[in-house]
């Protein structure tokens, strides 16, 4: 009876222990940040578009952004017909992985489908040049502009300093401060764009030339737009397109990229 009795007990607690076991297991396995993308993937493949954004933005709360991440937000938005919300997270998703060719194909897409598209006719010659850097994260240009300033203090301790007679030492100087300048002016272009560029997310909105409701209408906004915020006042943005255009519009109708 005894001998019953212990191999019972004994039954008993392995059980208990690999019940344990398992649930732990299985609790760790669902805090796995790279077991819930893989959850909100298969959500976004079986077309429940709404619990795939909802596992997606959990990430990103707990800290976890990655351009991936934004793309495949922008991807369920764009699948549920929200163009301004995709749009957005397409945005989020150019400044972390700028290179990406799929990101860059639903992107333009994206793009095609905004109405009243507003075309700037005539490009400045230095907003040209700086279109070179575009495939540029942030901080991929940090590190380009830190290996310009090393390279350059290199060469000047060369040229200038151990080998003075070297012939058109000046040419190749000042071309190098003249990349660093325009490496400067693109990362500081970058960080200004990133910090007031916005995007429309409701299907249109009337730009007021004052922040006040009755104020009168310049011009209109439709959803999925590009544009950057000068200021805020109140529930008011005073918003620029991209052809200069400035006017108020109500704050609730964009979101900060």
């Amino acid at each position: 009876m005894y001998t019953k009795f212990a191999k019972y007990t004994v039954l008993c607690f392995a059980l208990i222990f690999i019940t344990g076991s398992l649930l732990h297991a299985q609790n760790d396995q669902e805090r796995d940040p790279g077991y819930i993308f893989y959850k909100a993937n298969s959500l976004y493949e079986a077309g429940k578009y709404d619990e795939a954004i909802k596992i997606y933005s959990e990430l990103i709360d707990k800290g976890l952004e990655s351009g991936n991440l934004y793309y495949n937000i922008g991807n369920s938005y764009f699948k549920k017909g929200e163009l301004g919300r995709a749009i957005l997270n397409y945005e989020r998703a150019n400044k972390l992985i700028p290179g990406d060719s799929d990101l860059k194909s639903n992107y333009d897409f994206a793009l095609s489908k905004v109405r009243n598209v507003i075309s700037v006719t005539s490009v400045p010659f230095l907003k040209k040049v700086l279109a070179l850097y575009k495939s540029f994260s942030m901080n991929g240009l940090t590190i380009l502009l830190s290996a310009i300033y090393i390279i350059l203090l290199l060469v000047l301790f060369l040229f200038f300093i151990v080998r003075p007679g070297v012939r058109h030492k000046t040419i190749f100087a000042a071309c190098l401060i003249l990349f660093l300048l325009l490496t400067s002016y693109a990362l500081f272009d970058r960080i200004h764009s990133d910090n007031r560029g916005a995007v429309l997310i409701s299907a249109d909105s009337d730009a007021r030339f004052e922040p006040i409701e009755d104020a009168t209408v310049h011009f209109t906004l439709y959803e999925g737009t590009k544009i950057y915020v000068i200021q805020q006042k109140r529930d008011w943005f005073k918003i620029r397109r991209q052809d200069g255009k400035v006017g108020w519009i109500n704050k609730d109708d964009v979101e900060i990229i």
